[in-house]
């Protein structure tokens, strides 16, 4: 796991954040995590005190020192002890058992209670309080009742669950299915044991665009994550409150992203009955020596890497390089009135894809077949010499 908001400033040993919430309950964060610094060069430091919500302290020193606006990274796994884990555990325990408390207290409390949830300060009235409040003034305890509350008085105007219903306008069919509903939102958790799920767009201004839209705590309406369809295929994508990645499984079944791939192992499907006019590369060895092996560092991470280039692979083997879009579809939440008069949310286009945008891309299993034949080339001209040494030499 990382920890990435905001952007940072590191003079000396002092990391000033912009934008970040260091001491935040549950971040994880703490003493001995690695900071990686997005600059050139990468700087690799390590913390040693949290100072507060927008200061650590770090050592080794800054070297250069980082400017304001500095992308960083912090690693909140990377080598976790026996002790990290305690604390980490300790943190996530602490932070519930303050939530449990302040539920205590909402629930005991005669009065308005204060209580803090995902670090921001929410103030509600203590249920003992609701039993005093508005039409029901009357009324000093929720115990002992024996006359049904009217709606008008908040209550359901029946003491029997077929007449509470009736009295608040509640149908069978509202409560056995979703049928007939407009929107709204849901608090619980939702179960489907069913078949399977069918999500289906009923606007067609937008492509019939669908999507699941992941965001923060409850009444926060920033999203971090979306999966969405597209011309046949699955987008999904993440830190899209931030610099948003694209992954897509296009319809032909081929996948995309902007990042990197970790697994065990890799393999490609290389049957020659998969295979149509096999020939083999020539002039191999002449292809390899227009190619150099460069080391680079990426512009979108700031990370060092090594390989080819896919423009000067064009030239000579062109069958192994292709092309990623760089450019993409963006949407954008708007709240409207629907025909009922309701605010909804709806999504809409505000950015098409500029199709013009691409990157070369370079598969590599073709230029190690370039590697092979580039071998086999240059075995036959060291056997050739070889012949010509023994030759000029007088051995057989």
């Amino acid at each position: 796991m990382i920890y990435t908001t905001g952007t940072i400033a590191v003079n000396g040993n002092t990391v000033t954040g912009t934008g970040t919430n260091f001491t935040a309950p549950g971040s994880l964060i703490r003493v001995g995590c690695t900071l990686i610094a997005m600059s050139t060069p990468v700087q690799v430091l390590q913390i040693t005190s949290i100072d507060s919500a927008t200061q650590l302290t770090v050592t080794p020193a800054a070297n250069p020192a980082l400017p304001a606006g500095t992308r960083y990274s912090i690693l909140l796994s990377d080598s976790l002890s026996v002790d990290g884990l305690a604390q980490s555990i300790a943190e996530t325990f602490t932070m519930y058992q303050r939530y449990m408390s302040g539920f205590a207290d909402v629930m005991n409390a005669s009065g308005d209670v204060t209580i803090t949830i995902n670090g921001q300060q929410v103030t509600v009235p203590g249920q003992k309080s609701l039993a005093k409040k508005g039409n029901n003034s009357d009324i000093t305890s929720l115990t002992g009742l024996t006359t049904a509350l009217s709606v008008a008085q908040g209550g359901t105007g029946g003491k029997t669950p077929e007449d509470a219903r009736t009295g608040m306008g509640i149908t069978n069919k509202q409560l056995n299915s979703l049928d007939g509903k407009s929107g709204g939102s849901v608090t619980g958790g939702i179960t489907n044991e069913a078949k399977g799920m069918t999500l289906r767009s009923s606007d067609s201004s937008q492509g019939w665009f669908y999507s699941l839209d992941f965001q923060a705590g409850q009444g926060n309406n920033v999203t971090f994550a979306r999966i969405y369809q597209s011309n046949g295929g699955i987008n999904l994508n993440v830190g899209v409150n931030g610099t948003a990645k694209f992954n897509t499984f296009d319809a032909n079944g081929n996948y995309f992203c902007q990042g990197n791939i970790t697994c065990v192992a890799l393999t490609q499907t290389s049957d020659a009955d998969k295979k149509d006019k096999i020939e083999k590369i020539t002039s191999a060895l002449d292809k390899v020596s227009e190619l150099d092996g460069v080391t680079y560092v990426l512009n979108d991470t700031g990370m060092p890497s090594a390989g080819v280039l896919a423009d000067a692979l064009l030239k000579v083997l062109p069958e192994c390089v292709g092309s990623v879009f760089d450019d993409h579809d963006i949407y954008e939440d708007v709240e409207e009135e629907n025909a009922d008069g309701e605010t909804v949310t709806v999504r809409r286009l505000i950015h098409k894809r500029d199709d013009s945008k691409r990157s070369y891309t370079v598969e590599y299993s073709g230029v190690i077949a370039l590697c092979v034949e580039a071998i086999k080339e240059l075995n036959e001209t060291v056997k050739l010499q070889q012949q010509r040494i023994d030759e000029l030499s007088g051995k057989k």
